[in-house]
């Protein structure tokens, strides 16, 4: 076999195929089947000055009857070819990528550009664009063998590569929501983007875009808050939408920074577990079920999580080699059919909630999270305008009403349970927990001596 590099204009290879002198050989090739959308975008990438892969073609010589034949079949680019011929025979208008938004689902950055091509034809074209295509230069490898298999066997290779799934191709894609989903689903091959310790430890998904597509689905979720009524498809092209319904969205949102610490959580509370990896089903459920109980409840129900969750895997278990009982009914037979439903996803989630909260008993927190104007006035001459934290005169407006008993863990919005501190002083993390124990130690002291 014979290899040879070379380049052609698009003119000139369109003129080959009209004058029948490049083919297909039906013995082993599949014929047309690009869609009018994937040939209008492979012409948009030629206006733009996009490089289109290598064609391989097939250059036979043949002698008969004393006569000499030259030919070049397509080994690999027919659907290229093909797209190109029918352009320069007029057969298509080109998208415009604002108008046709919908269908041709261009980045923003494409549809902010001008586009002197958009809604042409070949015919429609000014003469600057007919120029631009016609003599586009195209690369091409023409092999050369007296061996029909060895043209064949190298049409099998040159297929053999695996195609991008769903979720490769959609990493490729710009905008906001594939950094989102870089960053915490991770991508091995590249350095900074390792992705959380949620998805690479706990997660059961390993194949190739598995796991960024479980965090697109977890992500889609809770940005749109799915918990309070927004439940949404999941599904390849349900997703495909949100990527590209989302390409301005904001890696700044304080969203984003949240979603960081929820992975975060669940991923503590999974530490030492001995248990299988999260299915799918399963880290999407924790994770809307763990936001929920961070956002309402205190953190009693954290001690009893991983017990509760090993009971629902026992019965969800149990019930799926029966096909039977509620587990089965409820939650099993739904993660089988229709299982990125909307629909079914919410009657899932009501399922496991219903049955972890039976087990975690959470306590709620207070509803009112801060002080009204009177009450931090009230609070403010009562602690005689002085930080309780460090006992200085606070200003006004630097002046910040702490819970003794945090908020996170069920302290009330009451005036007895407020103190005033600097906004720098404010304790939190272990620095509000040793405020606390202090202030009870003083305000046992305060009692015993008083009685």
């Amino acid at each position: 076999m014979e290899l040879n590099s070379d380049k052609i204009k698009i003119k000139d290879l369109l003129e080959l195929k009209r004058k029948n002198m490049i083919s297909v050989n039906p013995e082993y090739q599949r014929g047309a089947v690009w869609k009018e959308p994937q040939q209008k975008k492979l012409i948009d990438s030629v206006l733009r000055g996009y490089p289109l892969p290598l064609i391989y073609l097939h250059h036979k010589k043949e002698e008969i009857a004393g006569m000499k034949r030259e030919d070049l079949e397509i080994i690999d680019g027919q659907q290229r070819i093909n797209a190109l011929y029918l352009f320069g025979e007029n057969a298509f208008k080109l998208f415009d990528p604002v108008k046709d938004d919908k269908v041709a689902r261009f980045p923003k950055f494409i549809s902010d550009l001008p586009c002197p091509w958009a809604h042409c034809d070949y015919l429609g074209l000014d003469d600057n664009l007919k120029e631009k295509f016609d003599n586009t230069e195209l690369f091409l490898v023409k092999v050369t063998t007296d061996n029909e298999d060895e043209a064949r066997d190298l049409f099998i290779r040159l297929q053999a590569g695996l195609p991008l799934n769903a979720q490769e191709k959609r990493d490729a894609w710009p905008g906001g929501y594939t950094e989102f989903v870089l960053k915490f689903g991770g991508k091995r091959e590249l350095a900074r983007y390792p992705g959380y310790d949620f998805f690479k430890k706990l997660s059961n998904k390993t194949d190739r875009g598995q796991v960024r597509q479980l965090c697109a689905q977890i992500g889609m979720m809770f940005l749109e808050e799915a918990t309070k009524g927004n439940w949404m498809d999941t599904g390849t092209s349900a997703i495909d939408d949100y990527y590209y319904s989302n390409l301005g969205f904001d890696m700044k949102s304080p969203k984003v920074a949240k979603f960081g610490r929820l992975l975060d959580q669940v991923y503590e509370l999974f530490l030492g577990y001995r248990g299988p990896k999260l299915r799918g089903h399963e880290a999407i459920h924790i994770c809307l079920l763990v936001d929920s109980l961070s956002e309402d409840y205190t953190k009693s129900w954290q001690t009893n999580f991983i017990s509760a969750f090993d009971d629902f895997r026992k019965k969800s278990a149990l019930a799926k080699k029966t096909k039977d009982g509620e587990y089965w009914f409820n939650y099993g037979s739904l993660t089988q059919t229709q299982s990125s439903n909307a629909k079914t996803i919410q009657e899932r989630h009501k399922f496991f909630t219903n049955k972890m909260f039976s087990i975690l008993q959470p306590v709620r927190k207070d509803n009112v999270r801060t002080y009204g104007q009177l009450e931090r006035e009230i609070i403010y001459f009562r602690d005689n305008k002085k930080c309780q934290v460090c006992k200085s005169e606070v200003a006004w407006d630097d002046l910040e009403i702490h819970h003794v008993d945090e908020h996170q863990n069920g302290g009330q919005t009451t005036i007895y349970n407020g103190v005033s501190v600097h906004k720098d002083c404010h304790p939190k993390g272990q620095a509000a927990i040793n405020f606390f124990n202090k202030w009870n130690s003083e305000k046992e002291v305060k009692e015993n001596y008083t009685s």
